[in-house]
């Protein structure tokens, strides 16, 4: 039933009908090439005025050998690689289910196994109890026959003075004093086996080492795609549109060592004595510090803020570091390298170019980053090795550095681009670029990724400061993103970790926080960032 036009909707033929919805009764024999629609002979003068036809049989009989191409196509790749998809899926499917059988049956036999040798324990122990219980019983009941037998060897003694006041002469009663005072000493209190038995108030913890190390991964099951396009077609008011299936891709890591907290704690903040572009945390729960604004001080703070140690030098000081090997502190400014000794800054070697950052490895050498160039040094100032950026190539201005306590890596950051991660002869291995997960896309006001500071932790992962949006992210050492630690209020300036993990922040230049992001380190007294 054709529809009128004049009301504003368009007439449709449905599928499979052969007559013209605008001439009645009249066959679709022809083909409109314009408007791509079947048509009647009336339709050349009227609907189709104007318009380029051909026999309807001519258009057909292409569309039958592309519906034939479809077909064989579809049968003989798209179909096949289906299946081959659907027993991938199928492999998955028992792969799975015999992964978790296993990982069941490897649980339950070492809970088993842990229940047998904490019964066993506990019937040693008592065992043991039981022992000493007789044990203790033994001594008790002799030391009560001694007792007993010393009572009465008294009460018999009594009597005998009783008899000698009553009828003794002057010589007997002097006899029995002297008895008297030449008696049996009272029996030796015996010593007693002690046991005692304190609960454990919170064997969780022990209870998930004993058990073994458990970890949950999401990992992404990757399957290949059919070669031919299945793209599911369909017709809106703007013509033909595609939605394709996309892959979606997410890496949750685990830490080595520790485990992150659910959120990270906050153990100390204050407002520091001077400003701060640069930290180090000590080995005794400390800090120095230095500041490129403040020229020739460096200052050794404690866990509050308090100044312990003020040091100055007629240098600039760029930048600070402490050696992993003999916790002596480092510094670099105007062209000179400069080692703490006996509370003064001594020159150790020069440089011809100003000096932006320092970094002391583990075997001694002394990285320093300049502009267009990184040089590694021997203590003493032998150079080791340079490695000069030209044009495009990835540092231009190493603003901070430090090495990696597993792998002895070196990250660096290149102020306001990207942090680059080295080997330990400066050979390029990663360059993050600040890439984090949609489900952390920064909120409406946010700068783009600018790294101000970054430090490696005990397991080898990195905390990076960036500075505009305000924020410090915990990121792996291959360069994979794994967490947001903290948003401040504040630019992050620097970061520091020390040796029980707590991470040492800088932000606004002058405001401390010393935050706790992972199991390592332990305290009652803290908040929640």
């Amino acid at each position: 039933m054709a529809t009128s036009v004049c009301k504003g909707q368009i007439p449709q033929r449905p599928p499979g009908q052969s007559t013209c919805i605008h001439h009645k009764g009249k066959q679709l024999d022809l083909y409109c090439k314009k408007c791509e629609v079947p048509a009647c002979i009336k339709c050349i003068s009227s609907t189709h005025a104007g318009h380029l036809f051909s026999e309807l049989s001519t258009f057909t009989s292409e569309k039958k050998q592309d519906i034939r191409s479809f077909i064989d196509k579809t049968e003989n790749v798209y179909l096949v690689e289906i299946d081959e998809y659907i027993n991938s899926v199928d492999n998955s499917l028992k792969e799975n289910v015999s992964c978790f059988e296993k990982l069941s049956v490897q649980l339950k036999t070492q809970t088993a196994k842990l229940k047998g040798d904490l019964d066993l324990l506990v019937a040693k122990t008592l065992s043991l109890y039981q022992q000493m219980e007789e044990n203790n019983s033994k001594l008790l009941h002799t030391y009560k026959q001694d007792l007993e037998m010393y009572s009465d060897q008294l009460k018999q003694k009594v009597e005998e003075c009783k008899k000698s006041l009553q009828r003794g002469s002057d010589i007997q009663i002097y006899d029995k004093d002297f008895d008297e005072n030449s008696s049996v000493p009272l029996p030796v209190t015996p010593t007693l086996a002690i046991a005692s038995f304190t609960p454990n108030s919170d064997p969780q913890r022990y209870l998930e080492q004993a058990l073994g190390d458990m970890k949950t991964l999401h990992k992404c099951q990757s399957h290949r795609r059919p070669r031919g396009d299945l793209t599911v077609r369909s017709h809106g008011k703007d013509g033909p549109s595609a939605h394709r299936g996309t892959d979606a891709t997410e890496e949750k890591m685990c830490s080595r060592g520790y485990h992150l907290l659910p959120k990270t704690k906050i153990l100390e903040k204050w407002k520091a004595p001077c400003d701060i572009s640069s930290i180090c945390p000590t080995t005794d729960g400390r800090a120095w510090t230095c500041s490129i604004y403040s020229n020739t001080l460096i200052t050794l703070l404690d866990r509050k803020g308090e100044v312990v140690e003020k040091v100055k030098h007629d240098t600039k000081i760029s930048d600070i570091s402490l050696s992993p090997t003999t916790n002596t502190l480092w510094a670099c400014g105007n062209c000179n390298i400069l080692e703490l000794e006996s509370g003064r800054l001594q020159t150790r070697f020069s440089t011809n170019t100003e000096p932006l950052s320092i970094c002391v490895t583990a075997s001694e050498h002394v990285i320093i980053g300049m502009d267009n160039k990184i040089a590694k040094f021997t203590t003493s100032g032998e150079l080791v090795q340079t490695t000069v950026a030209t044009e495009g190539q990835f540092v231009t201005r190493p603003c901070r550095m430090s090495e990696c306590p597993v792998t002895h890596n070196i990250a660096v950051v290149n102020r306001r681009r990207n942090v680059v991660i080295m080997d330990k002869d400066l050979q390029k291995l990663v360059v993050y670029t600040g890439d984090i997960p949609d489900g952390y896309t920064p909120t409406a006001g946010d700068r783009s990724f600018d790294p101000e500071d970054v430090v490696y932790d005990s397991t080898g992962n990195l905390v990076i400061g960036n500075r505009y949006q305000n924020r410090l992210l915990l990121i792996s050492g291959s360069g994979q993103f794994i967490r947001i630690i903290h948003k401040d209020d504040y630019f992050t300036w620097a970061v520091g970790i020390d040796r029980q993990g707590v991470l040492w922040s800088v932000f606004g230049l002058d405001y401390v926080k010393l935050l706790q992001y992972n199991d390592m380190y332990k305290e009652d007294k803290c908040v929640m960032s």
